[in-house]
């Protein structure tokens, strides 16, 4: 149906926030009921907007308000639209290119492309690495692990990488879903039926996943121990403990992070550990008692030892920022793209690399703080 593909390609150019605002400035009455964008169903939204414009309307407003981060996922793909990855709108079908990318892959990897394409379908058009073996393993009836295939279905736009470099999950764009669920289905029609080859698990590829688990990991169990290290010196020179426990925290911020949601869950936790100083204690050695855990240590370092790096403070401000400088927790503030630079990253990050980038920030502050007490 082209209104549905029309809000398909509105969603692949403009985040919610900016559907929503689109709605606002058109007066369609469904954006009423919402007092804030992310109450809004992202594609609802879309579709709204969608049935109250025509062709027209769509390559005036695309050129007025171009997408800001450029168009992932290949551009679009459509039987009705084709958009180019630099946001040029054509009023023309991209289906007869995708049927023929189809083809190429099928004839270039043959079962093994159909079980990739199929596993990915079955999900939805998104699944996470694991995922698709599982779905892989139901569609051909034995395992495949396809490490080496999937990166080669970006240059056919067929299917992308969409989580981290480490631990990614995977998307076929959704315009593109219908054709190629017809290419999958006449594929399967005119196979003839050969004795199956079993392809060997590719351990590097399960091994590379491993060993990125295996670095959270070993980050978190440093995080814990110079925890421990910093209590007990801290404890001996001003009789009370610095960091609070808690463990639900720390489970939290050993776990892999594949994309947005899973960061923000990941640095609720950490700034959870940040936020635990037991600050009445702190209060009774500094002048300036104002303020969260992070401006309360600033004043005791300040006060007691002034020689202490002063990146421990910037470094643990910035993390937080990274929290409390977007949605969910606050609406999304600039603020939030400055933190992301201070760590070396743009929007939009990858967040498995950013997460890591961010845990290693948090060691290297505990490390000079316990430094600072040593000395």
């Amino acid at each position: 149906m082209k209104e549905t593909e029309r809000a398909l390609l509105l969603m692949r150019f403009y985040w919610r926030d900016e559907v929503y605002n689109v709605g606002k400035e058109l007066n369609i009455p469904y954006f009423n009921q919402f007092k804030n964008y992310w109450d809004m169903d992202h594609f609802q939204g879309a579709l709204e907007v969608s049935k109250a414009i025509t062709d027209n309307d769509l390559l005036k407003l695309t050129k007025e308000k171009p997408p800001k981060y450029g168009l992932s996922l290949g551009g679009f793909q459509g039987e009705y639209y084709t958009v180019t990855e630099k946001g040029e709108v054509k009023l023309s079908s991209s289906w007869e290119v995708v049927r023929e990318n189809v083809q190429k892959a099928l004839d270039t990897w043959d079962e093994k492309a159909y079980s990739v394409l199929q596993a990915i379908i079955n999900k939805d058009g998104r699944a996470a690495y694991f995922e698709i073996i599982d779905e892989i393993e139901k569609v051909l009836g034995y395992e495949y692990v396809p490490s080496y295939l999937l990166p080669r279905f970006g240059p056919l736009k067929l299917i992308f990488k969409t989580g981290s470099n480490k631990y990614p999950d995977w998307t076929m764009p959704s315009e593109i879903i219908p054709v190629v669920k017809e290419e999958l289905i006449a594929y399967k029609k005119s196979s003839k039926k050969e004795e199956r080859k079993k392809f060997p698990i590719e351990e590097d590829a399960s091994g590379n996943i491993l060993l990125t688990d295996r670095g959270i990991s070993n980050i978190a169990d440093k995080i814990v121990q110079k925890r421990r290290e910093i209590n007990l010196i801290f404890s001996d020179k001003f009789k009370t403990k610095l960091f609070k426990d808690n463990e639900m925290a720390i489970l939290g911020i050993r776990k892999l992070c594949s994309n947005e949601e899973d960061f923000n869950n990941r640095i609720l936790s950490l700034t959870t550990l940040i936020d635990e100083i037991n600050t009445e204690e702190l209060k009774k050695s500094v002048s300036k008692t104002t303020g969260g855990s992070i401006n309360i240590l600033e004043a005791f370092l300040d006060d007691r030892l002034p020689n202490y790096a002063k990146s421990i403070i910037a470094n643990l401000r910035n993390i937080v920022t990274l929290r409390s400088k977007k949605f969910p927790i606050h609406s999304d503030d600039p603020k939030f793209v400055g933190a992301l630079r201070y760590f070396g990253f743009n929007i939009p990050p990858d967040w498995g690399d950013l997460w890591e980038v961010v845990l290693k920030k948090y060691l290297e502050c505990l490390e000079k703080i316990k430094k600072t007490f040593e000395s």
